[in-house]
């Protein structure tokens, strides 16, 4: 598989996994480390680390403890600022999007933390060539990325 990496933006892998993201991220929303779109392969975690499936409640969040909010992490009281709601929700919106020619499982759920800060993760999953977007926050880049992936064959 192969796609348009944004300008101005980067790649890092991660075994079989991979964020796109700015090369300059300083400030902005962060979500499992990446400030961008995570690529997920193989056997993919979804909610609490059961195998990801769409339409899954909570989908997004492969975790089982309190993950950091995206924004300010610690509040300015020097609290920790979660993701408090949202991790075990179903999806506020589903359906099918293209990636590329192909056609994705689409799902979009809702999220908040401790301090308010509102988000809605988005993601597109190929369960045949297992592959899974994930842009948390909502990038600009995320439409044109996702147009340019072109699979082999």
């Amino acid at each position: 598989m192969t796609f348009e990496i944004p300008p101005g933006w980067t790649l890092t892998k991660y075994g079989s996994d991979a964020c796109v993201q700015p090369a300059y991220r300083a400030g902005l929303p962060t979500t499992f480390g990446c400030a961008g779109i995570a690529i997920k392969s193989g056997s993919i975690a979804g909610n609490e680390l059961r195998l990801y499936e769409a339409r899954q409640p909570g989908g997004w969040y492969a975790a089982t403890d309190v993950q950091p909010c995206p924004v300010r992490p610690t509040l300015a009281d020097g609290s920790f600022n979660g993701i408090t709601s949202g991790t075990s929700s179903p999806p506020v919106e589903s359906g099918l999007r293209p990636v590329g020619s192909r056609k994705a499982a689409y799902d979009r759920w809702t999220a908040a933390c401790t301090s308010g800060y509102r988000f809605s993760p988005q993601a597109w999953h190929l369960p045949v060539s297992r592959v899974l977007f994930l842009d948390y926050t909502g990038h600009a880049e995320t439409a044109r990325m996702l147009e340019s992936v072109r699979f082999p064959g």
